[in-house]
């Protein structure tokens, strides 16, 4: 494919178009995400009360979510799979902001029957879309469904999170808080494994040091033209063969994922964020007795991370809705990893507006602590 000539982009997409091509695509990948917690921090320290940085960091990613959702269509209407996916989503992008929101002007837990169809909203979404994975994604894509199965796995983390926050302080939950907190040392694996994989590929392989710009183009070829054929797969195997899975040569050419500064910057942030998960290794060390000390020391902290933790699985949701729209062809990879980052802003600008908001709670210390009692 004949690369296009730069006078065809504008605005945004030229200035970093030109950026990309002037000093590389691994500095650019590092310069955004210096520039993003300089923003977001430059933002915090500048806002004189929680309310004003909540809102002043929400509107973003209200404006892109009301531009992006009508481009995507996740599946047809004619099936149940697809349409419990597509219903879900749409909730799932939206309540959990109602019931933070909720929370944090009342201080108050909002009635539980809104909560908990709130997490049967998200986990439906994700393991709806689980099963839409091999009816759209091609088996030879191995990287596309690698970063799928990541979403769906990350997704049901940050809803397992949740329910530890929510209920952890019982008795009766620690079986399974204990499942929780093991299953969550599994997703960060998982998403780690996708992100060196690519940053391995992106770094050795010569592909995506050519003057083939994979942010802004689609794949130069069709798979047939480089002999690649789909072969039918199951739901399991995205979860257990995929994410080991090594890819075909001619790939590279052919994949809507490539291992492109785009994409190398969207699946790091995503396994970053993936560590937040990891604060469940507490209660797998000290059960509901660790989360009753937790409810003692900080008790707004304790009762919002409940909904923070659904404004996670919001964002990571948000990022796998963005790939959708990159593998449906309707935004570049350039702009879906764009819209992945507005979307992982979300509980980042949350927890800083709770701080904001009961200074006399350190989230640092409710996150680093490690003793089970006083």
């Amino acid at each position: 494919m004949t690369q296009a000539s730069s006078k065809s982009l504008n605005g945004t997409s030229l200035v970093f178009y030109n950026l990309y091509h002037a000093i590389g695509p691994f500095t650019v990948w590092l310069m955004g995400i210096f520039t993003l917690l300089v923003g977001c921090s430059a933002l915090f320290s500048m806002s004189d009360s929680w309310q004003t940085f909540y809102f002043l960091t929400l509107t973003p990613y209200l404006i892109v979510l009301l531009w992006a959702l009508p481009l995507t269509r996740i599946g047809s209407w004619k099936a149940v799979v697809p349409i419990v996916h597509r219903t879900s989503g749409i909730l799932s992008l939206l309540l959990p902001m109602a019931l933070a929101s909720y929370e944090a002007w009342t201080k108050l837990d909002p009635p539980m029957e809104y909560y908990l169809f709130s997490i049967l909203c998200i986990s439906f979404n994700c393991i709806f879309g689980a099963f839409l994975i091999p009816k759209r994604i091609p088996s030879y894509d191995v990287p596309t469904i690698r970063a799928f199965g990541v979403g769906v796995t990350l997704g049901l983390s940050f809803v397992c999170w949740s329910l530890v926050w929510y209920f952890g302080k019982h008795k009766w939950f620690e079986p399974i808080g204990y499942a929780f907190a093991i299953y969550s040392i599994v997703t960060c694996i998982l998403a780690w494994n996708d992100s060196i994989k690519h940053i391995y590929t992106n770094m050795t392989n010569p592909y995506y040091a050519t003057q083939l710009d994979l942010e802004y183009f689609k794949p130069p070829k069709r798979a047939s033209e480089v002999g690649l054929k789909h072969t039918p797969y199951t739901v399991t195997q995205v979860f257990t063969e995929f994410p080991c899975k090594a890819n075909h040569p001619k790939l590279q050419e052919v994949t809507v994922t490539p291992s492109s500064a785009a994409v190398l910057f969207t699946v790091t942030l995503t396994a970053i964020f993936s560590l937040t998960t990891l604060v469940q290794i507490h209660y797998l060390k000290c059960g509901s007795a660790g989360m009753l000390l937790r409810e003692q020391m900080y008790p707004n902290l304790t009762r919002h991370s409940a909904y923070l933790s659904l404004l996670a699985a919001v964002a990571n949701n948000f990022g796998t809705f963005a790939g959708t729209l990159v593998v449906q062809q309707k935004v570049s990879s350039f702009w879906g990893a764009f819209f992945n980052a507005i979307g992982l802003l979300i509980p980042v600008v949350a927890s800083l507006a709770l701080q904001l908001r009961v200074p006399n709670e350190d989230m640092i210390s409710n996150i680093l602590l490690s003793k089970c009692s006083m």
